[in-house]
């Protein structure tokens, strides 16, 4: 296990609008009923190491009986839709985002098994299924080594690593 402080790594990871980070959340506190694990795929670009993200793919999309244990399960089929829906829309993963019962922290089975086995992807976990206000600095970021390694982030780095994009000027 690596840990990583907030000076070793000085450049955001992964850029989205507030109204797309607010609209995960909503969606996530409501399917997850705070009952239950919920979760999706942030979708865009990445461009580098900064991934911009621009869209919102719930599990449930790619899955309908992906929330009915009490952790969050897609089958192989699922990655398939999932790729389909990327090339379909000219979209890459830029990360996938799951809810906690309480902390933010990976359990066993999230650091073992990875949404994405490919070294570079983010994971984050929202925690108390996002019920109620959720701040960044609360949300645990993981960054994926390969070979079940991963970089942990928790806390104020959370906050620089983490970029809402601004919203752009309409004339």
């Amino acid at each position: 296990m690596t840990s990583c402080k907030a000076t070793t790594m000085s450049v955001p990871l992964l850029e989205l609008s507030p109204a797309l980070w607010e609209a995960t959340l909503a969606h996530l506190r409501l399917q997850g009923a705070g009952v239950r694990e919920s979760g999706g795929f942030l979708l865009g670009r990445v461009q580098r190491d900064l991934r911009v993200a621009t869209h919102f793919l719930p599990y449930e999309l790619l899955q309908r009986d992906a929330l009915q244990a009490d952790f969050v399960h897609l089958s192989a089929a699922s990655f398939g839709r999932l790729w389909d829906y990327c090339a379909a829309h000219d979209l890459d993963v830029v990360a996938d985002v799951h809810t906690h019962r309480y902390g933010a922290g990976q359990s066993r089975s999230d650091s073992e098994n990875p949404m994405l086995a490919i070294a570079g992807h983010l994971a984050l976990i929202v925690p108390n299924f996002a019920q109620g206000s959720v701040h960044l600095e609360e949300v645990g970021l993981y960054l994926y080594q390969g070979a079940h390694r991963w970089q942990r982030f928790r806390g104020p780095p959370v906050t620089t690593l983490i970029t809402f994009a601004a919203a752009e000027d309409n004339p």
